[in-house]
């Protein structure tokens, strides 16, 4: 058996290092320690997707640029979203006996070993960038969620779909017409989600704007203007534009957010991440751990942790031992001085079935983990 050559190897046979800077490479890895190929990033000689080509090459692997729309349902429906982000692995694609998987390396054997023998399926690998993978995983579960509602939805008037809209915290959403057709959409953390309206909604969207659509679009093929949406007594802000042509019009809609005061002291993660966030929060069974640094201000921003990462219509509540002064901010419950009473309390909580719980208990975890995760 021929023996594996060295990344180091391959990139000079391709000519896309240079003797010289393959020295450089090696001399930082002797200073630094770790993998070669991460001497030749931190000295700006590769990029990651260059990189990544190598890696694959080193193992005989293809390296692939898959989109959601190339992605075999049937092979993604074989693990969990929360599976697939642990370990960066996604399949991609099934046959009668083999499962491709993308990996972002190639020695990722225990979680490799395990699909198979999950599966009962031989493993051909593929490789990607851990960035492109994680990105994919969030877009086929996203359009997976969206086909588990249904192929064709009820359809809705536009005062609900607004309210649908609003309830989500949907940072953008819209009325499609075509002929005779009218589609109501909105994103849902980045899973777009649509409904067909019902009736005449050009009336109902005037009654609820000011200044009335009708009258800024009227005559116009494209217009853009700021008015307020009045809904159940709340009016919010609201950026529209409007777009139309001889077989249709599109409205746009985007409500203006005033930044909440939780906003300025716990600015959220990137978009990015926090997309993954719901992901996982919609599969059912998501728990995650929260560190900070001071330890104090995890205290401080766990009993927000709902409001500010997931749905805002999720009923949640707080758990804590300690009398924590955010606790009076968010719909919480102290537990009793005695640790013995909190598994009977936590008993009683679970009766209501929250959609999430945040616990800020002491102690020995074994205790009380099992009983405050049940609440939700």
């Amino acid at each position: 058996m021929a023996e594996r050559r060295t990344i180091g190897q391959i990139l000079l046979s391709f000519g896309r290092i240079s003797a010289a800077e393959a020295e450089r490479a090696l001399e930082y890895q002797r200073d630094h320690g770790g993998y070669f190929g991460e001497a030749l990033l931190a000295l700006g000689v590769l990029s990651q997707d260059e990189l990544e080509w190598g890696l694959a090459s080193q193992f005989d692997l293809p390296y692939v640029f898959p989109d959601a729309d190339s992605v075999d349902p049937e092979a993604v429906a074989l693990v969990s979203p929360e599976w697939a982000l642990a370990h960066l692995i996604l399949p991609i694609m099934r046959t009668a006996d083999t499962l491709t998987v993308i990996v972002d390396s190639p020695l990722k054997t225990d979680a490799v070993d395990e699909l198979a023998a999950r599966t009962d399926l031989k493993i051909q690998l593929a490789l990607a960038g851990s960035g492109k993978i994680r990105e994919l995983i969030r877009q086929v579960f996203a359009r997976a969620t969206a086909r588990d509602e249904g192929e064709r939805p009820e359809p809705v008037i536009l005062a609900d779909a607004i309210t649908l809209a609003l309830n989500a915290a949907a940072a953008r959403f819209g009325i499609s017409t075509r002929k005779a057709r009218s589609w109501f959409w909105y994103d849902d953390a980045g899973t777009i989600r649509r409904r067909p309206l019902e009736g005449v909604w050009g009336p109902d969207l005037d009654r609820l704007m000011e200044p009335a659509a009708s009258a800024e679009i009227k005559g116009k093929e494209r217009a853009r203007w700021t008015g307020r949406m009045a809904r159940n007594g709340i009016v919010t802000p609201t950026e529209v534009r409007y777009l139309a042509d001889e077989t249709g019009a599109e409205l746009l809609f985007r409500p203006v957010q005033e930044k909440s005061v939780l906003h300025e002291r716990f600015p959220p993660p990137p978009p990015g991440i926090l997309s993954e966030i719901r992901l996982l929060s919609r599969s059912g069974s998501a728990r995650f751990i929260v560190t900070a640094n001071p330890e104090a201000l995890g205290h401080d921003a766990l009993p927000h942790l709902p409001y500010l990462l997931l749905d805002p219509s999720w009923r949640s509540i707080y758990v804590n031992a300690d009398e924590q002064k955010a606790a009076g901010e968010a719909f919480s419950i102290q537990m009793p001085k005695d640790p013995e009473k909190w598994a009977a309390e936590l008993e009683t909580l679970r009766a209501f079935h929250f959609d999430v719980v945040t616990v800020d208990l002491t102690g020995n975890a074994e205790n009380w983990a099992s009983s405050a995760l049940d609440v939700a």
